[in-house]
């Protein structure tokens, strides 16, 4: 039951009547605290309070989705939105933002990939390239705190805890329970939290500086809200251990406690006549995990690596594709697409055999990579067909990088086993993201501007043009 002071005056529902149209926009992409699902719902922790509130108070907002925080913030400071449901006061929000008082405390900790070893505190991270969420408190405090870091900033989390496990970058400042949800839910098993950074969200509700009567009504709000609410919204959403402020010192207490009477037992039972077989189960166990982890490292690599040349298969490749391509038309990015294969390749491993042909594959592959950046997207699909995907790139710098890519093969003495040397072309079709978004769409387009690169000679780049009729280029 809620008592008197968290009851409205009729000067509040007055207010709430004469302002129907408030306009809520959260963060985007912030699991488990608040976030829109594949459907566009909004859910999370700071959903089911907003959900509470209105049930008992009326309050009603408008949910307005923006593509991240960064803009979600810019359109507040243009007067389009009013309210944010879980942000961090700092001196710049400040100056047109109001908050209520805190109701989740959340630490922001230090995700690496598992193959960096040992805990790690911020000044570990000198020399290593951090990545940061635009935007964020969080952001803010590092900058200001660590400003010797390598600092990449990225629209939201997801992004960048990718960029970590893939190798472009080595750590990332997040919130623990945001980062164990995206760890857990897209499989990305490389990654580990090293260390807490020394700063902790107290995440509030946050109103614009000219409406003080609604930072009343949601203060009132969030106080109605009793502890076993709380217990069970956190529940709901944090199955790791952690619930923000439901997490006290006494509660700690209590665990080491039980954690000391748990360790007392087991001493007590364990005796010298089980020891040994201890031991030698122990050491099963672990030549067993070794083994499975050998296996799993080994059928990973199978189901995504190209066996002969070490780069992307045709599924793995596709499957990044379409990542890729779903980021460029919710960021309105871009991305190039380039198809070849290798010009007479059924005469050379007539004339020369098979193993020579595998040797002029790698070798063009090898080429390639020197060519390309490290975020580029390069696979083989099939026989002498490869797929490179230039990401953040025009189409006029897509056809600069055929072209080398194109030369440099033409110019290689590829040397056999046998000793002998032999010259090999190929022949490239390029197609951009503003002529599709659609996967298929794009490689049956670079597919038709490779066969146009064949038929004028081979040793030659086309770019599809979206009149069908590919665009010679010398």
């Amino acid at each position: 039951m809620a008592d008197d002071s968290s009851m409205l005056t009729r000067e509040e529902e007055r207010w709430l009547e004469q302002h129907t149209d408030i306009r809520f926009a959260p963060a985007p992409y912030y699991p488990p605290v608040e976030f829109f699902d594949e459907n566009d719902v909004y859910r999370g922790i700071t959903a089911d309070f907003l959900r509470l509130m209105g049930e008992r108070q009326g309050l009603d907002m408008n949910v307005t989705q923006y593509p991240s925080w960064d803009k979600v913030v810019a359109a507040t400071q243009e007067g389009k939105v009013d309210v944010w449901g879980a942000s961090a006061i700092t001196p710049e929000r400040q100056e047109y933002m109001n908050f209520t008082r805190p109701y989740i405390r959340l630490p922001a900790v230090i995700v690496v990939r598992k193959d960096i070893d040992g805990p790690l505190n911020m000044r570990d991270l000198d020399g290593h390239k951090v990545v940061l969420i635009k935007g964020y408190a969080s952001s803010e405090y590092v900058k200001e705190n660590f400003p010797s870091l390598d600092i990449l900033e990225v629209p939201d989390l997801e992004t960048g805890l990718r960029m970590v496990s893939y190798g472009l970058s080595d750590a990332i400042i997040a919130t623990n329970a945001a980062a164990l949800f995206y760890i857990e839910r897209d499989g990305l098993t490389n990654l580990r939290v090293a260390g807490e950074s020394g700063f902790a969200w107290q995440l509030r509700f946050a109103v614009r500086k000219d409406w003080p009567e609604l930072v009343s009504i949601i203060q009132k709000g969030l106080d109605d809200i009793s502890d076993d609410e709380l217990r069970t919204i956190f529940r709901r959403w944090i199955n790791l251990g952690y619930e923000g402020q439901i997490f006290t010192p006494q509660l700690l207490l209590q665990i080491a406690g039980g954690i000391f009477v748990l360790l007392a037992i087991m001493v007590f039972v364990w005796n010298r006549m089980l020891r040994h077989q201890v031991r030698e189960r122990t050491q099963a166990l672990n030549k067993e995990l070794e083994e499975r982890k050998a296996l799993e490292s080994k059928l990973r690599r199978l189901a995504t690596t190209d066996e002969l040349t070490g780069i992307m298969n045709r599924r793995h490749l596709f499957d990044c594709l379409r990542q890729e391509l779903r980021r460029v038309e919710r960021y309105d990015n871009s991305l190039a697409l380039l198809m070849f294969d290798v010009d007479h390749f059924k005469q050379i491993n007539d004339s020369y055999g098979h193993a020579a042909g595998d040797q002029v594959l790698k070798s063009v592959v090898d080429i390639c990579q020197k060519e390309l950046r490290e975020n580029d997207l390069f696979g083989r699909i099939g026989g002498e067909e490869f797929v490179v995907s230039l990401l953040e790139t025009d189409v006029e710098t897509a056809m600069q990088v055929a072209n080398r890519i194109c030369h440099s093969i033409a110019s290689t003495q590829i040397a056999l086993n046998n000793g002998e040397h032999l010259t090999s072309t190929i022949s490239i079709g390029v197609v951009h993201s503003s002529q599709d978004k659609s996967l298929e769409v794009l490689l049956s387009y670079s597919d038709r501007a490779m066969y146009s690169a064949k038929q004028k000679g081979r040793n030659r780049v086309e770019r599809f043009d979206s009149l069908e009729s590919p665009t010679i280029v010398l």
